[in-house]
């Protein structure tokens, strides 16, 4: 029996109701065998973002007989019988995509800030690298190169990332670093999903300013209308008639000697890039989300095949122990054969096209299936006090396990 454990973001879903599931498939029978309310982050009244924001359950990791999972600004370390082992956050560390679990520690990507950061087990921050600081790189990408945040901001920190007050274009999130996996001599493969360039800058801004004035469902309505009685077909992911500006994506190749190189770029849309997901022959895939895209390439770049598979927001990638891929399409999980470019299987999790997948891994044998809702395994998160989590019922903040 193959199971797997898919992560889910809940987007537009409203505050007070679950943001984010973890689901065990057997991929044999379809059944899923758990479907589980994740942990809800603190401050999530305070989010205006109407899609992903903070909500939902983000990047999972297997190591050392633990399982790791984040949510938008704390990462969570269960046992097998799903007791909190510990749990890691940081006033710089916020808007958390993927995580990789290593033996001495956690890798981080901090989204918000634009930042790979690394933890040791006992939660202290060993190494930040703010993606914003390699210039030369982001000019050759059409990105924004002025910073106004700094290395030493995120050692002592003056912004608490954690409670969302950073809506600053010169500060978050003009990369979208977003996934993480380990190259082939010790290097890590990272996902820059949407990088901003000026001119997209300021659309963004544009369209927050719509958001704030409660005009942009109004914008929408109006060009279904024209697209409508013009006979024009809806671009993937969008319902604007004119495309809003073409932004790029790339996955770039990091060393612990500070070291950066470009390994794939190409151009995207509004929607970023998501998953990279090494495979056993040494070969990667990233998921081209605004296209539907499925891209096989390479550890030099070399795009081997491009296949459109969906029209669905594609997001989660893994490779099966057969070969076959299992990759998220919105609610769905897709099993693609790389071999002929052909989708063979799909399962869909929840009837909720909203309710679109995250994450996806392989579900050790040795693991329980876990409880009904992780806050029974945790508590409610109330807060934070600086590196600590303040628990409900606990007037003591504490970042591990707990009573």
């Amino acid at each position: 029996m193959t199971c797997i454990i898919v992560s889910t973001n809940h987007r537009h879903v409203l505050h007070g109701e679950v943001s984010g599931w973890l689901y065990v498939i057997d991929l044999e029978t379809h059944q899923i065998l758990q479907a589980t309310a994740g942990i809800e982050p603190p401050y999530r009244i305070r989010d205006t973002n109407p899609r992903g924001g903070m909500r939902g359950m983000r990047g999972m990791s297997f190591n050392n007989g633990e399982f790791a999972i984040a949510n938008y600004s704390t990462v969570f370390f269960f046992d097998h019988h799903w007791n909190l082992v510990r749990a890691i956050t940081h006033p710089s560390v916020s808007a958390i995509h993927e995580i990789m679990y290593v033996d001495d520690g956690v890798w981080i990507t901090s989204t918000a800030n634009d930042l790979l950061a690394k933890f040791d087990l006992s939660g202290a921050l060993k190494d930040c690298y703010l993606v914003r600081e390699q210039k030369k790189m982001l000019k050759s990408l059409d990105g924004i190169t002025k910073q106004k945040l700094h290395s030493r901001d995120i050692l002592n920190p003056k912004t608490d990332f954690r409670r969302r007050p950073y809506f600053n274009s010169d500060v978050y999130d003009r990369t979208h670093l977003n996934s993480i996996v380990a190259g082939p001599h010790g290097d890590l493969l990272l996902s820059l999903g949407l990088i901003v360039g000026n001119q997209f800058s300021w659309l963004m801004t544009v369209k927050t300013l719509m958001l704030k004035l409660k005009i942009w469902d109004f914008f929408l309505t109006l060009n279904r209308m024209l697209r409508y009685v013009l006979r024009l077909r809806k671009q993937l992911h969008s319902e604007l008639i004119v495309p809003p500006a073409k932004s790029k994506s790339a996955v770039v190749r990091f060393n612990q000697s500070d070291t950066w190189e470009i390994v794939l770029k190409f151009t995207t849309a509004h929607n970023p890039s998501h998953s990279i997901c090494s495979l056993h022959d040494g070969s990667f895939i990233y998921l081209d989300t605004s296209s539907g895209i499925v891209i096989h390439f390479s550890q030099d770049g070399n795009v081997f095949s491009s296949t459109q598979i969906t029209e669905k927001f594609l997001r989660g990638a893994l490779e099966l122990p057969d070969g076959r891929l299992a990759l998220g399409a919105s609610n769905t999980l897709l099993i693609f054969n790389l071999a002929n470019q052909k989708i063979v299987d799909a399962i869909e999790l929840s009837t909720e096209p909203s309710n679109t997948i995250f994450d996806i891994k392989l579900f050790p044998s040795g693991f329980d299936l876990p409880p009904d809702n992780l806050e029974t395994a945790t508590g409610r998160m109330l807060g934070f006090d600086g590196e600590k989590i303040i628990w409900e019922g606990n007037t003591s903040a504490n970042s591990g396990s707990h009573s």
